[in-house]
């Protein structure tokens, strides 16, 4: 059985809305507390869930002063300025929340004895070329390339990665890092630009755009649907003894960014060309999962393949008109 009750912080975003709907369809849970700014989470995400007296949504920035907050289960800190776009324009920002929010957070899971989930990134592997046979592993050493545009969301991650392992170490805090891998799915933000590549590519497809690619679209990537992604999280939730304290999730389901535009053109029957533009400097070659960790743990294995995960997700535009970040 999951815990009852949650603080969670940046539950309007993406990620966040679909978590708390699948947390309130258990009847144990008692209590959700939602903190967002809605710096990039929007109050459309949870608004048809307003009248559900379990859910609490709390307008407040986790790297100032937070309010007193009464005693949850389990915090999680899934607050971020996640697209690049944003973070290059809002550095700092993206760098506070993951440093200062993420100890103002874990000073309540100290004063409340809360267990504390971190979402980490992918990005924190930094710039492998060599494909990894079998996915990047958790305890793949990491190549960052420093002062570089990117660099505040990496390092802000990474950072936030050693704050938490010390801090909870010190303190006797129960916690897991979790490590996303390109969640996509409904809810996305549909405007966010350039990271944020199956949104885009959807929204030129419908509308019969060229489909624009950066570099030559061999980059490889593995893209999780978010229904298997908030299975992994509940999965987890389930089992609260990790045997490793750092986890990653995502789908190893791999494919070119090339092949990808093909696929969603060819659902949307769009036959414009491809337009190629200058490849990211420090764009990573790969970024594949390893997820044996998690399935050994909890048993968790993602079940939505890319192909239905595309139709999903192309099927979501029709209905929704308004997209909320992560």
């Amino acid at each position: 059985m999951i815990p009852d009750s949650y603080l969670i912080a940046g539950g309007a975003g993406f990620i966040g809305n679909h978590l708390v709907r699948k947390l309130l369809s258990y009847n144990n849970v008692t209590n959700i507390k939602v903190v967002d700014n809605f710096a990039t989470g929007s109050t459309k995400n949870l608004s048809d869930l307003k009248e559900d007296s379990r859910l609490n949504i709390i307008n407040c920035d986790i790297t100032t002063d937070m309010p007193e907050m009464s005693t949850s289960d389990v915090i999680i800190h899934l607050a971020a300025i996640a697209n690049p776009i944003q973070y290059e324009e809002d550095p700092i920002s993206t760098l506070l929340v993951n440093s200062r929010g993420n100890e103002n957070l874990l000073r309540i899971a100290k004063e409340s004895k809360s267990s504390y989930f971190y979402f980490s990134s992918s990005e924190v592997y930094g710039n492998h070329n060599p494909m990894f046979q079998k996915g990047l592993k958790e305890g793949t050493v990491s190549h960052f390339v420093l002062n570089q545009k990117r660099s505040p969301y990496f390092v802000g991650k990474a950072f936030g990665e050693e704050l938490v392992r010390n801090i909870c170490t010190k303190e006797k805090i129960n916690y897991l890092i979790i490590r996303p891998f390109n969640v996509y799915g409904s809810k996305m933000d549909r405007n966010a630009g350039y990271g944020r590549v199956i949104p885009n590519f959807i929204t030129w497809a419908r509308e019969k755009q060229s489909l624009q690619i950066h570099g030559d679209g061999t980059q490889v990537r593995a893209f999780c649907y978010i229904d298997d992604f908030i299975d992994a999280v509940i999965s987890v939730l389930e089992h609260p003894n990790p045997p490793k304290r750092l986890v990653n999730i995502g789908n190893p389901e791999s494919i070119s960014i090339l092949r990808l535009a093909d696929r969603i053109n060819k659902i949307l029957n769009n036959h414009v060309p491809h337009i190629f533009t200058d490849r990211y400097e420090f764009e990573p070659k790969y970024r594949i999962p390893n997820i044996e960790r998690i399935s050994n743990w909890s048993g968790w294995k993602p079940k939505i393949k890319l192909k239905e995960g595309l139709r999903k997700t192309i099927e979501s535009f029709e209905v929704d008109e308004e997209y909320g970040n992560i």
